[in-house]
């Protein structure tokens, strides 16, 4: 971890320039090597790795039947190899799969897909070209087989990459509430892999308030030379959120060589999964969003049960091994169901297996009754960090593993539910979110995982779970529920953000 810098300068001009008399103290500093290139190089071999495995599992599942066919297949397999794993990392660097930039995970989920989709034509070709015809069936599952370990490799890499704070230094032009604000997200958030080291502040600059929530209390930064001679690292990005300041400055910042300038503003009205960018002469336009590429409700069902029937089976004697574990901490019924708002505001019951004391309701008054900050924590986040009701050993391990969810495939094949969607809460949760909103999440089916689920989870303040929620209510699409799905087993898992 690099060490914490900061800078103070007696004078500066409008964008914290040292005037001719100006000073810079220096307290401890680091300079942060560049590491994007690690990265990329970790994601290339891995999926090189990732479509290698699929092939060979491809090639064992041709061995097994032994017929003409299935060998000319591994024998083409084995042969054509390396040409297709190199069209498969060829297209993903075109695509931008390994950048370091900021685009989203699931506009990265698309464009691997999209380099997966090829690696499977490439693949078909050359067999269909050796007159193999089992090729149509085992080559597009060896790309599926390439998508889904490249996509938990791509988490699994970024989030270990970017948390050992390896992200891009980061400078937000400006000291206002906005520029703080954003300061703060990016240090909550390391995956964006943009790290604020620093404000640079226009002619028409606010007093940074260092009693601000914790990333907002960064050094205003000298000019480029000056952080050169006291050994500290550059900003390559910079973050501006008021096109007028960046017009106004542009000579002064010019000095920077920037890599990177990012025009940021939120989109309170309408988030966007991704955005189209035009020209209209001296104008920059931002499609929002265009023709709708919403899930049918009846290929949604489709998609459900084509899923949930097989997992359901599978499960069955895992989820009958747990139940008699809860029995054994916890005498009593190891299933129960607690109603929870659905479809169109609907009560459904929501079948879990038990992790909590059977008292459990008793025990949370009392421990909210005597400790206030446990209280204050109830009341922001809907659950505690350490919480009494929680039966030790099973139940903890069924709510980090997100275990006790498993019988909800029940649900799934009731219709109550679906797949991916928001999670349906009890009343007492939904009474916290304003009337709109309610109803806006009562306009979509609830679901086993959601936005939420593979990114706060217990984390996730009132306000996250409000976004993430309306976030995906607002762009469902093949892509994004393809995306949760595939997401929703690493961060299992990792168990981030449980309780």
């Amino acid at each position: 971890m690099p060490d914490e810098v900061r800078i103070s300068a007696s004078s500066h001009d409008g964008l914290g320039f040292p005037a001719s008399d100006g000073s810079i103290s220096v307290e401890r500093t680091i300079r942060q090597p560049r590491r994007g290139w690690l990265l990329t190089a970790a994601l290339l071999l891995g999926d090189a790795a990732c479509g290698a495995l699929s092939l060979v599992g491809a090639s064992l599942f041709a061995s097994l039947f032994g017929t003409a066919s299935f060998s000319s297949l591994r024998e083409t397999l084995v042969d054509e190899a390396p040409a297709i794993l190199l069209l498969l990392v060829g297209v993903s660097v075109l695509l931008g799969v390994y950048g370091a930039g900021t685009s989203s995970q699931l506009e990265r989920f698309r464009r691997r897909t999209t380099a997966t989709l090829t690696f499977v034509f490439a693949g078909t070709l050359l067999s269909m070209r050796a007159n193999i015809v089992v090729a149509l069936g085992i080559v597009p599952l060896a790309g599926l087989v390439a998508l889904v370990l490249g996509t938990w490799l791509d988490l699994f890499l970024r989030s270990a990459f970017w948390k050992s704070n390896a992200g891009a230094p980061t400078a937000i032009l400006g000291t206002g509430a906005k520029s703080q604000f954003l300061a703060q997200l990016l240090n909550k958030d390391a995956t964006l892999g943009l790290r604020p080291i620093g404000y640079i502040i226009d002619g028409q600059a606010q007093t940074i308030d260092r009693n601000r929530d914790a990333g907002a209390d960064l050094p205003i930064l000298s000019n480029p030379a000056s952080l050169r001679r006291a050994g500290l690292e550059a900003p390559d990005v910079l973050i501006v959120l008021d096109s007028a300041a960046l017009s106004r400055n542009e000579l002064s910042l010019a000095r920077w060589n920037f890599q990177r300038i990012l025009l940021v503003d939120r989109l309170d009205v309408l988030p966007c999964s991704s955005l189209q960018t035009g020209h209209l002469h001296l104008f920059t336009a931002l499609q929002l969003a265009g023709s709708s590429n919403r899930l049918t409700s009846s290929f949604k069902r489709i998609l459900d049960l084509a899923l949930a029937v097989p997992l359901a089976l599978l499960v069955v004697p895992l989820v009958a091994l747990l139940a008699l574990a809860v029995k054994i901490s916890d005498p009593g019924p190891a299933f129960y169901r607690q109603p929870r708002v659905g479809h169109d505001g609907k009560p459904i019951p929501v079948l879990k297996l038990r992790t909590m004391y059977q008292d459990a309701e008793h025990r949370l008054q009392q421990v909210l009754a005597s400790d206030a900050g446990k209280r204050e924590q109830w009341e922001r986040y809907f659950k505690l960090s350490d919480d009494p009701r929680i039966l030790p050993g099973i139940g903890t391990l069924l709510r980090r593993t997100s275990l006790d969810e498993l019988p909800q495939l029940w649900n799934v094949l009731r219709g109550d539910m679906s797949l991916v969607g928001p999670r349906p809460f009890p009343n007492y949760h939904l009474e916290a979110f304003d009337p709109g909103f309610r109803a806006l999440r009562a306009s979509v089916p609830p679901g086993l995982t959601g936005l939420w689920q593979v990114s706060s989870r217990s984390e996730g303040d009132l306000e996250t779970q409000r976004a993430q929620d309306g976030f995906y209510i607002r762009n469902r699409s093949l892509w994004l529920d393809m995306y949760i799905l595939i997401a929703t087993v690493p961060a299992v898992i990792l168990g981030q953000g449980a309780k």
